[in-house]
């Protein structure tokens, strides 16, 4: 039983000091270099890192050179069996304003070893509460969004285009 209790002991004290001592910015870089090959540019970021997360302040994204969104906060924990986004104060470009509401206040990205194919989204703000998930193996996006009041009233066009569910909800698939 001794045995046992120790062989765990040391399990997890390995997996936290592999945590504590991963070079999370040289992570970051990598994923900064993967995403340019889709057109996505992440600049004027600052980062910062702590004992297991890594702090994004101020970051400017920009897609196919068009500068999309400003993201105030992003914290990234990458335990690599579990691995997570959290995205505060994001603030979409100008051009997005006929589509959708530009301020969303919180977005999370979840990739699991429990559901390895897929990318759970969730996202807060003034177009209301969207939760979702992205296929890996099929380039597949769904989308769920229950709208808020600003959303029903002032961007009926956007929700034309989505599929309306019998529960209220608002539909979007798309193959990317």
């Amino acid at each position: 039983m001794v045995k046992i209790s120790k062989f765990f002991a040391y399990v997890i004290f390995f997996i936290l000091a592999l945590m504590y001592f991963a070079p999370k910015g040289s992570l970051y870089y990598f994923l900064e270099d993967e995403l340019q090959e889709y057109g996505v540019v992440i600049s004027k970021e600052e980062l910062e890192s702590s004992m297991f997360n890594l702090r994004v302040k101020d970051a400017s994204l920009s897609v196919r050179a068009v500068e999309s969104a400003k993201i105030a906060k992003a914290d990234l924990q990458i335990y690599g069996l579990y691995n997570r986004i959290k995205l505060r104060g994001i603030i979409l470009s100008r051009v997005a304003n006929s589509l959708l509401p530009l301020n969303i206040q919180k977005a999370t990205i979840i990739h699991s070893v429990l559901n390895p194919l897929n990318i759970q989204l969730k996202a807060f703000g003034e177009l209301g509460q969207v939760e979702g998930e992205y296929n890996i193996v099929d380039r597949a996006l769904h989308l769920r969004l229950k709208p808020s009041d600003k959303m029903l009233k002032d961007y009926k066009s956007t929700l034309k285009n989505l599929k309306k569910s019998k529960s209220g909800e608002y539909l979007y698939d798309k193959n990317i």
